[in-house]
């Protein structure tokens, strides 16, 4: 519309040019025969258009000023005004419609054959007045029209019994079809809108008690490729998200209402929990591959919302009868977004933010079915601990450093939360290292170890990711002594030894403090001797402040003389470095 008239200005502005040149020839003309002849009239002057104006004082000659069509008062008077109108005409004609029932004017059937004529003249009319370009007026036109024709023929089923459910789900089904038409036709994305909440209000709308589950799940499937089809080729992408709402409603009120414990009927919902997954799954990506554009943020919710709900529901519709499977369901889902994540990634398909996303709600998966399928705390912790290490070392040798950063978080909270909680309680000693508290106590301090030594050793990892390794050090320390502690104690408890536990506790610390030292000596690291230094002070203080005023006398020389002899070493051991450096 704006370049036809844009078209028809630059016409206008040339035919004035010509009838200028033309003047001026006429002019010319005239003066040569003022000589030999009687003076003619000179043609009228002619006025200059506001564009030759506009041509004198430099500005461009084909440049029309015009009205902003996305400034405000053009929103307003344009859009908002349209819409404000319709809606008064409905109050206005449903105020008429009231008063004319309630002085008995006009019967049932004739209030409903209004509503039909009323409803598909303003359809007509949205036609009309859009093919005369007026495309904002129409829309709304089109719009009124759709909404009374749902409005009428819920009144027809519901108040007034003058057609059954049966006819009443065609003509709404009918008009929801036409709504999606119209707005294709007109590119009306209001219309489409409302022709989608239509669609999936149509089952409420007819309120039906003998409703055929198969049936009103299988409309909801028609219905979702139908808006699909809408936001992808129309590029809608928020139809999407509308048409997931409305299949999400109507499933719930479905499955509430209809609900039958046999096998049958938990197929069929399955069933079809499958194809709404499929569909909102592959849609979610699909058009951003097909396109290559960026991945969005409503994308993303779609694709965890989606995921959320097929798992949610199925796991509400096979509990009673599958329930203690539902942690390798969880798996299968996990694989399955895996798989999808790396295809993506070898075929250099979709962006980044897709293919984390996809990552993560697999991992999300992962996570959740091990407390499904398990039942004890510490096994559920070590399960994590062990999916945590698997993420570190993956994300590390794939180089994603998100991949990395979740098993890093995952790692944090699991083992934080293990040891912030104490030991748990045995009703027996359980024997040392070969036990589930073990177990997950000390694949939590490998893990923070294992982070160490990745981060140490990656030769390509940058200088922020680097340094995470010293913290990840420092926290494998501090957890490395309290289980060391722990199981020193047990231990001894456990084959009932008649050593002190204190005694032996500070032997067991300074192992730990001599295995680091060889480390850092070894392999030339000098974080790990700093924390052994650090280590050997504070076995020192402990051997010192509290060791000694507890320890029969014969552990008293022992614990010192030890403690004495390795630091004495340590001590030498430095010098003769020292001196080596020197030479």
């Amino acid at each position: 519309m704006s370049d036809q008239r844009e078209l028809l200005d630059q016409i206008e502005y040339l035919r004035t040019e010509v009838k200028q040149l033309t003047a001026r020839v006429a002019a010319l003309e005239a003066e040569k025969v003022e000589k030999i002849s009687t003076p003619k009239t000179l043609p009228t002057e002619v006025v200059l258009s506001d564009k030759t104006e506009t041509k004198r004082q430099g500005a461009s000659p084909l440049k029309k000023i015009t009205l902003n069509k996305e400034s405000l008062e053009h929103a307003i008077g344009g859009k908002l005004l349209n819409r404000v109108g319709i809606v008064v005409l409905l109050f206005a004609m449903a105020y008429f419609l009231k008063y004319s029932f309630d002085n008995q004017w006009i019967g049932e059937l004739g209030r409903v054959v209004i509503g039909y004529i009323g409803g598909l003249g303003l359809l007509l009319a949205g036609d009309i007045v859009m093919r005369r370009q007026y495309r904002y007026f129409s829309q709304g036109f089109t719009g009124g029209g759709i909404g009374i024709i749902y409005l009428t023929t819920f009144a027809a089923a519901n108040f007034y019994h003058l057609i059954g459910s049966g006819v009443a789900f065609g003509l709404l089904v009918l008009t929801a079809l036409a709504g999606g038409l119209l707005a294709v036709r007109q590119q009306a994305f209001g219309v489409a809108i409302l022709a989608t909440v239509g669609g999936f209000l149509t089952p409420f709308l007819i309120g039906s008690k003998e409703a055929n589950p198969v049936a009103l799940l299988g409309y909801v499937t028609v219905l979702d490729l139908a808006v699909l089809y809408l936001a992808y080729f129309k590029q809608w992408r928020s139809l999407k998200l509308l048409a997931f709402v409305g299949t999400v409603l109507v499933y719930i009120v479905s499955a509430n209402a209809s609900y039958q414990p046999e096998m049958t009927a938990l197929w069929i919902n399955q069933g079809f929990l499958t194809v709404y997954f499929i569909i909102f799954g592959t849609l979610v990506f699909l058009h951003n591959i097909k396109h290559r554009q960026p991945t969005g943020g409503w994308d993303i919710v779609l694709l965890v919302l989606n995921a959320a709900f097929y798992f949610g529901a199925s796991a509400a519709n096979v509990d009673s009868h599958y329930g203690d499977w539902l942690g390798l369901f969880a798996v299968l889902l996990a694989v399955l977004y895996l798989v999808v994540a790396l295809t993506l990634q070898k075929r250099k398909h979709g962006d980044e933010l897709l293919l984390l996303a996809l990552l993560g709600t697999g991992l999300a998966f992962v996570t959740l079915a091990i407390p499904l399928q398990l039942e004890k705390e510490e096994v559920i912790a070590a399960a994590w601990l062990v999916e945590a290490i698997i993420l570190i070392y993956s994300g590390m040798r794939a180089k994603n450093v998100w991949v990395c950063r979740a098993g890093i978080v995952l790692l944090g909270f699991v083992a934080l939360s293990l040891h912030l909680d104490g030991t748990p309680y045995f009703q027996e000693t359980p024997l040392p290292l070969i036990n589930t508290y073990s177990l997950a106590a000390n694949l939590s301090v490998v893990g923070f170890f294992l982070v160490a030594y990745l981060f140490y050793y990656e030769p390509d990892l940058a200088e922020d990711e680097r340094k995470k390794v010293w913290p990840a050090a420092v926290i494998g320390t501090l957890l490395a002594l309290k289980q060391i502690t722990w199981e020193v104690e047990n231990a001894i408890h456990y084959f009932k030894l008649a050593y002190s536990i204190d005694f032996s506790v500070s032997l067991a610390w300074v192992a730990l403090a001599v295995l680091l030292m060889v480390l850092g000596m070894t392999r030339n690291i000098k974080g790990l001797r700093l924390l052994a230094l650090a280590l050997f002070c504070l076995t020192t203080l402990k051997v010192m402040l509290h060791d000694l005023s507890d320890l029969a006398m014969l552990f008293r020389v022992l614990i010192l003389f030890i403690v004495g002899a390795i630091l004495v070493t340590v001590s030498f051991v430095y010098q003769r470095r020292g001196k080596g450096d020197e030479a």
